[in-house]
């Protein structure tokens, strides 16, 4: 209990220092950046036709980062694309090309996450998606008009810039926009579109190859994502700020009345406490010596900061690790696995991204519903079942070939069917979880930066797997799947042991929730709970003396 008095008395020192000075002005980078937030052009909506209007716009950019994510699926099989990159000799050399130009986007990721962090706090949340469309516009038209491997890579770094601006921002405008129970179903639905588009370019894709030239068949979908990024430049000026910033920045009339346009039932007294829980946090982390990347990761904090950045950082290694890019990126070659022609895999694997599109559908309702923790726990544990089962099946498909084909199409269908159902699970379980918790766990003062620690983990640990993964089906085919099932087991213990629960928490509380000392979730829950209690009877005295 000790601990428990030591973090309660810092919170309460925290929040009773008036003289600290918790506003800070926009950056003056800021007044170079057209468009942002304007309170006159400002959407006048409320409750649910705002959030809508916000889960619209947020959608659009989560969508151009799963067409991103998705548009070289069948462009890296395109025979004039091959040859343009000169990746068409047959040798080991076209594999290292291949993967190398889809690699360099996790890359550009990377830099443009760290880029977020650097100024969206200082020059707000539009305006930062705002630079984010014009670096993904800028790679879009260049990806576009590559006529060689220099050119494409390039190109490729500059794309990935913009959609890692795009997805480290808006989850976390999106986070301080929603209520503390919506926070889950927003980038539920965001993901939903987001896989809605890497469906709609695989098809694309597929048809063009099938009825347009071998050039057009490349080159018009790695062009038509600028279709997504001009439309979020259009619209993004007439939207709100995130209230937090405006808070912040001293904005505080502002910032009440966002709030009261993007609660569903905008009562007065919880919009008050929801500003004065935003004011407390501010007193409190501007004691923090903590805000710069360098100060992040190496200095020791109240906040725990580095706990956090472990967190949100892991949490998108993790998922990476569930097998899902070798089973959604490579899941013609997986189908080949399975015993089915290039045509029919081509034809399957397009059904998978609609499998995986309708898993969202179960997300949208358990992220809020079931809790991070639990989706995690439940998800890791199926696929790595699921993982087994396809190894051991796709072993025999691959013994039966010569052997009896019959056999063969008929584990081929039960492959495809746990394909079908992994995808799926992930889906449900594991996508939305990856994108939301890093956005919930960090103090506001550091919240755009940690957010963007994590992106950049999430790039890291895609673009190396990516570049394994191809070697790996060819080196031990069907045992992949073997290996993909035990990571799964294995990260079990870690989620059970470390992840907090953050789901129906205001974002707030995890100040506190991270003030204690223990890296296990039950001594950090009991801790919290009392602190909490601790609050609860200040507040009943109060009322008692004010009624006597």
């Amino acid at each position: 209990m000790a601990e428990v008095k030591q973090a309660a008395e810092y919170l309460e020192g925290a929040e009773t220092e008036e003289n600290i000075n918790i506003f800070h002005p926009e950056s003056q980078l800021s007044q170079y950046i057209p468009g942002g937030y304007s309170h006159s052009r400002c959407l006048k909506l409320k409750g649910k036709a705002m959030m809508f209007a916000v889960l619209a716009i947020a959608g659009c950019a989560i969508m151009f980062f799963g067409y991103d994510a998705s548009v070289m699926s069948q462009v890296n099989t395109n025979k004039d694309y091959l040859r343009l990159m000169g990746a068409a000799s047959g040798s080991d050399r076209d594999s290292a090309a291949v993967g190398g130009i889809v690699s360099v986007w996790f890359g550009g990721f990377a830099i443009g996450a760290l880029m977020v962090g650097s100024y969206a706090d200082g020059i707000g949340r539009l305006k930062t998606i705002q630079l984010g469309c014009l670096w993904a516009l800028l790679g879009a038209a260049l990806q576009a008009s590559a006529q060689n491997i220099t050119w494409m890579t390039i190109a490729r770094v500059i794309g990935g810039i913009g959609c890692g601006h795009l997805n480290t921002v808006v989850p976390i405008w999106t986070s301080e926009l929603a209520d503390a129970h919506m926070r889950g179903t927003f980038v539920a639905v965001e993901f939903t579109l987001a896989l809605s588009a890497s469906t709609l370019v695989y098809w694309m894709e597929y048809g063009c190859t099938r009825t347009q030239s071998e050039a057009f068949s490349w080159r018009l979908p790695l062009g038509f994502q600028a279709v997504f990024i001009l439309f979020l430049m259009v619209a993004v000026p007439f939207y709100p700020e995130s209230p937090r910033h405006l808070a912040k920045q001293g904005k505080l009339d502002e910032a009440r009345e966002i709030l009261t346009q993007c609660r569903i039932k905008p009562e007065a007294e919880k919009i008050e406490e929801e500003m004065q829980g935003i004011l407390a946090a501010l007193r409190l982390e501007a004691r923090s010596s903590v805000q710069s990347y360098w100060s992040m990761l190496f200095k020791k904090d109240a906040f725990h900061t580095r706990r956090r950045i472990m967190l949100a950082g892991g949490i998108q290694v993790l998922q990476k690790l569930t097998g899902i890019d070798f089973i959604a990126a490579y899941s013609p070659e997986i189908f080949a696995l399975a015993g089915y022609s290039s045509n029919k895999s081509a034809l399957l694997a397009g059904g998978n991204f609609i499998s995986y599109t309708a898993s969202l559908a179960a997300a949208i309702y358990l992220a809020d519903h079931i809790g991070r923790r639990r989706l995690m726990l439940t998800g890791s544990s199926a696929m790595g079942v699921l993982l087994i089962i396809g190894g051991v099946l796709a072993h025999e498909v691959t013994r039966s070939k010569q052997v009896d084909p019959g056999k063969t199409q008929q584990y081929g269908a039960v492959v495809a069917s746990i394909l079908y159902l992994y995808t799926f699970i992930y889906g449900s379980t594991w996508l939305t979880t990856c994108w939301v918790y890093p956005t919930e766990i960090f103090p506001l003062v550091t919240r755009a930066k940690g957010a963007a620690l994590a992106t950049v983990a999430f790039s890291l640990a895609g673009g190396t797997i990516n570049e394994i993964v191809p070697y790996l089906i060819t080196a031990v085919g069907f045992w992949v799947f073997i290996i993909f099932a035990l990571i799964n087991f294995t990260m079990l213990p870690i989620i059970w042991l470390f992840y907090i629960e953050t789901a129906n928490r205001n974002l707030e509380e995890f100040d506190l929730l991270f003030s204690t000392k223990s890296i296990f979730v039950w001594r950090a829950e009991k801790e919290f709970a009392a602190m909490k209690a601790g609050e609860r009877e200040k507040i009943e005295n109060v009322v008692k003396v004010t009624d006597a």
